[in-house]
């Protein structure tokens, strides 16, 4: 074989194989292509079911409605942040979550807010939990749970850091907190004693030192300074 024929031979092979390197990423491309017009544009990935995970008193139709899903729409064009930020608006929600479930779910992830007492709220009642969030509208104070007062959102911050520091036990026993300031918080026990707390510093200090104190029978105590406190109106040792 000649120079001038291996030459050729050479050549003819290279082009054969650039041939196909370009036919190999033609495909390539086409199936890219396709396969970004089956997940944005076609039907066949389009959102045919929004499912609520989480809520409990919350109804899913009532979130579904706030996501605001359009109808036809792509599951890989959703945009998620938007139906967020609808469905955090609601006030019984705490946090929100969406997830798309391949090839047409959209899953929205609710976590509703958890009352922690209630306070007042024109002419009835209404739910607040630990951030002061304040959700639900009610006529009378649930059984068994706790009002909360205060003249500025400053002092119901407090009042609020307070009773969510309490022990259960004795929590149960809290009919109502009350501030006037962020350093004047009163709790008041189910049976009428009345216990100046002070500010919400030092509450795990201050809910030993009272329930020792509640072993003996008083109008009230005072254990706004844990180390010094004090009674008003002592009676007799509780069994």
């Amino acid at each position: 074989m000649t120079v001038v024929e291996s030459a050729q031979r050479f050549g003819a092979a290279a082009r054969t194989r650039r041939t196909k390197q370009w036919a190999a990423l033609a495909v390539l491309l086409a199936v890219v292509a396709v396969a970004a017009w089956v997940v944005w544009f076609s039907a066949l990935l389009t959102v045919k079911e929004v499912r609520v995970v989480g809520a409990v008193n919350l109804s899913a139709d009532s979130v579904r409605q706030a996501a605001a899903v359009p109808a036809g729409i792509q599951l890989a064009r959703v945009g998620t942040d938007g139906i967020v930020e609808r469905v955090a608006a609601l006030p019984r929600v705490a946090s929100v979550e969406v997830r798309r479930g391949w090839p047409n779910v959209l899953v929205v992830v609710v976590t509703e807010r958890r009352p922690l007492a209630v306070t007042r709220d024109g002419g009835g009642w209404t739910y607040l939990d630990v951030t002061g969030a304040r959700f639900g509208s009610l006529t009378t104070v649930p059984r068994g749970m706790a009002t909360l007062t205060a003249d500025n959102d400053t002092a119901m911050s407090s009042a609020i850091a307070v009773y969510a520091a309490l022990p259960k036990p004795l929590a149960a026993r809290v009919a109502s907190v009350a501030a006037r300031t962020r350093d004047d918080v009163v709790v008041t026990l189910a049976d009428g004693t009345t216990v100046q707390w002070g500010d919400a510093s030092q509450s795990d200090r201050k809910a030993a030192v009272l329930a020792a104190l509640l072993k003996v029978k008083a109008v009230s105590y005072d254990v706004s300074a844990p180390d010094l406190p004090t009674t008003r109106g002592t009676g007799s040792t509780k069994p």
